[in-house]
């Protein structure tokens, strides 16, 4: 799906001429600059290349390759950082890809969701086994998929006072917001500001060989992987006192904040 980026790229120059230019710092990781964290874009997909495009370690074209993503991927926890490049997340990986290689997706076709829309991941809820996935913000529209009960959709842009747009994997489409509770992320939770909730990406530490990625932000839940010690996992947002809403491998769930280091 592709729209237009552009016309966010135009809106936010102005902005990047004041706050000038950026230091890079010498360092073998990925940089980034965490005063930009408010500018954040969502799931994007790399285009306008032949086979590949280049995640970089820093905002520049000479900077050191971390990986060839390919023509088509999608990458994740994109934020703006000036006009021409974007921080994106490919594989676990975070670095820098050109805004020229870059189109949105998250939202539907031919439609650019404004940035106060964007509620960050949520939780089915108020249904007793699932909620419907549907085409379009009408529940006569075509059923996509069933997401069952206590699932993470993710990329959730308000649509209106019933639905909102959802990413439940690769699908996409719209829930009614009765069926969503707010977990992590987001510009706003019932009008207060959520962004300070994000810690980005986590190494898995102070364990021996894996930490649990729960269902639930409970020790008792259910364990949907184990995530090897040492691994990145990405997009995480503190939920409790000793909870952490996080991305392993395309699978959203918990891990104790004990386990999580940056």
């Amino acid at each position: 799906m592709k729209l237009k980026f552009h016309s966010l790229l135009c809106a936010l120059i102005a902005l990047t001429f004041i706050i000038g230019a950026t230091m890079v710092p010498a360092s073998a990781e990925a940089y980034y600059d965490t005063s930009m964290l408010d500018y954040l874009l969502g799931s994007m997909e790399v285009v306008n290349c032949l086979s590949w495009t280049s995640l970089r370690a820093y905002p520049d074209s000479g900077s050191g390759r971390l990986a060839k993503v390919p023509f088509g991927a999608v990458v994740t926890d994109c934020y703006y950082y000036d006009e021409k490049y974007t921080y994106c997340v490919y594989e676990g990986i975070g670095g820098y890809i050109l805004n020229n290689n870059l189109s949105f997706i998250s939202g539907p076709a031919g439609y650019e969701y404004p940035e106060s829309n964007y509620m960050g991941n949520y939780q089915i809820v108020n249904c007793t086994s699932y909620a419907s996935l549907r085409s379009y913000p009408d529940t006569s529209a075509e059923l996509i998929a069933r997401v069952p009960y206590g699932e993470i959709v993710t990329n959730v842009f308000y649509q209106d006072d019933r639905f909102s747009y959802c990413m439940y994997g690769d699908l996409e489409g719209y829930i009614l917001n009765n069926n969503l509770s707010w977990v992590s992320g987001g510009s706003y939770d019932d009008g207060a500001t959520a962004s300070a909730d994000w810690i980005g990406d986590c190494f898995i530490v102070n364990c021996l060989s894996w930490a649990s990625l729960r269902e639930l932000p409970d020790t008792r839940s259910a364990r949907l992987a184990k995530v090897p010690l040492g691994s990145i996992v990405t997009d995480c947002y503190y939920v409790t006192d000793n909870f952490a809403c996080c991305t392993y491998n395309g699978i959203t769930g918990y891990i104790l904040l004990d386990n999580l280091g940056w």
